[in-house]
């Protein structure tokens, strides 16, 4: 089990996490976001393997395996459904019982929820419970399809002139509600809802400008929460970028970046690779943590990260750190 340790301190897996809550989050990018986890899995998984460590590796072709005969199974049952429904269309107030049942369709601006009640094979009344629709022009279409609609055996109505999509919406919830009433109506089992709600794929326009704002809010977050989770890294956080720092260093630019701000700035974003090839050119003088007004020292946080590299076992590079600290 030591080798599904995970640590949230490294940043892919982190990434990973926030992905998974935005997929669970947004439906309509909901199976594009786990598609995307599960190819970023599958590269670390590749990377383990050719280290002789399988076990991410088969248990991701394992889920594979199961996610696609849940979803095969799921759409079957799916089909199942609407072929039953397609052969008994305009029998369900039929075959319903007499009660009253509710049900649920889509209108012109959200969901539309109905009460049916049926008796004598008959619709008795139809009662709207909630919408969101424009209501003056909604009140009115419902009133007209209410009158259509008792007395008939069948919910097979037009839609009212004007309100075609809120008439719809309130056409399709009474015929969710009266197959509620008809008891031998075949219906989807939990794992298959389970299922298809993971597997959902309705990106609209609302959903992308959602996902790229909270793409960038989680960025920031991620950029700051890095230097909390290191032990030692935490006050590059309080970098005002003045670059007095720059000023005092006798190195002052390396290869084209402000030194030695710039080692604080990658320890902040938790680019260690960066701050490792950029502690070559430190001498240790600590004239910088001299001069910053915050008190910030770069050969300290070299240190910090030193020890964060020891941790993740990349020795070589934690033992050149201290020799120049």
């Amino acid at each position: 089990m030591a080798e599904f340790r995970l640590s949230f301190t490294n940043r892919w897996l982190r990434l990973a996490f926030i992905l998974a809550v935005v997929a669970l989050t947004f439906a309509g990018a909901r199976l594009i976001a786990l598609g995307l986890l599960y190819v970023g899995l599958a590269v670390w998984a590749f990377k383990r393997w050719r280290r002789h460590k399988r076990g991410l590796a088969y248990f991701l072709a394992a889920a594979l395996v199961v996610g696609v005969g849940l979803y095969g199974f799921a759409a079957f049952e799916v089909w199942s459904v609407r072929a039953w429904h397609a052969r008994h269309f305009g029998d369900a107030v039929l075959l319903a019982a007499d009660g009253t049942y509710e049900g649920e369709g889509k209108g012109k601006r959200g969901p539309v929820k109905v009460a049916v009640t049926v008796e004598g094979h008959k619709v008795k009344d139809l009662e709207v419970l909630e919408h969101y629709d424009t209501i003056p022009i909604a009140s009115a279409a419902f009133d007209e399809l209410g009158e259509l609609l008792r007395g008939r055996s069948a919910v097979d109505v037009d839609a009212v002139t004007g309100a075609t999509q809120t008439s719809y919406g309130a056409i399709n919830a009474a015929r969710d509600a009266v197959w509620k009433g008809v008891a031998d109506a075949p219906g989807v089992s939990w794992i298959s809802k389970v299922t298809l709600w993971f597997a959902t794929l309705k990106v609209q326009r609302v959903t992308f400008h959602s996902l790229a704002v909270l793409f960038i809010v989680v960025l920031l977050f991620d950029y700051t929460i890095q230097a909390a989770l290191v032990e030692g890294t935490g006050q590059t956080l309080s970098c005002m970028d003045c670059q007095t720092c720059v000023g005092t260093c006798p190195v002052k630019r390396v290869e084209g970046k402000l030194f030695p701000m710039e080692i604080v700035l990658r320890a902040r974003l938790g680019d260690y690779d960066a701050v490792a090839k950029l502690m070559e050119y430190c001498v240790g003088c600590a004239k910088c943590a001299a001069k910053c007004p915050a008190g910030i020292s770069a050969p300290s946080v070299a240190a910090a990260v030193a020890q964060y590299l020891r941790k993740q076992k990349r020795e070589e590079e934690a033992e050149f750190f201290e020799e120049r600290i």
